[in-house]
């Protein structure tokens, strides 16, 4: 079994898991793969080509015959989520006009030992904004705020 803390993504997990099969025994294949998942091999095929959405129940289901742990589960779990997010996010963003939204970026240079005081003044407004943005509030629209920080420097995709 792999070393699944180095996949981030559980479509890339299943390819990886794939390939490391046929490599230990040539003659396995997809299908044999499939057999072992318990699905129809279109079915993984389409996963696997990105034409069918990893599914939190596909998660689970297919976990459970690799014998991945509940923290692995888990992990995957929440990738997936944020994944679901995201696009539905950007399929909102490409409808909706510019003059409704406020968004704006920032790109600095940080000292890493602040990044605990960062995070927490970053928690400390959002509760602060949501307070505010939320009293006595008896209608209105609905609005998602994002805020992320995350290196876009000094790090590798093997990660």
């Amino acid at each position: 079994m792999q070393n699944v803390n180095k996949n981030s993504d559980f479509r890339q997990y299943l390819e990886d898991e794939l390939a490391r099969r046929s490599q230990n025994y040539p003659r396995y294949s997809l299908r044999a793969f499939a057999r072992h998942l318990e699905v129809d091999s279109s079915f993984l095929s389409k996963i696997l080509n990105g034409k069918r959405t990893v599914t939190l129940r596909t998660i689970r289901m297919f976990g459970e015959r690799l014998n991945l742990s509940s923290d692995e589960l888990q992990k995957f779990g929440e990738i997936s989520r944020e994944k679901k997010m995201k696009r539905k996010l950007e399929r909102l963003l490409e409808k909706m006009p510019t003059e409704e939204r406020e968004q704006s970026t920032i790109t600095i240079t940080v000292d890493e030992n602040r990044l605990p005081e960062a995070k927490e003044k970053i928690k400390a407004f959002r509760r602060e904004l949501a307070q505010f943005l939320d009293a006595g509030v008896a209608e209105g629209k609905t609005y998602q705020i994002s805020i992320s920080m995350f290196p876009v420097s000094g790090f590798t995709s093997q990660e």
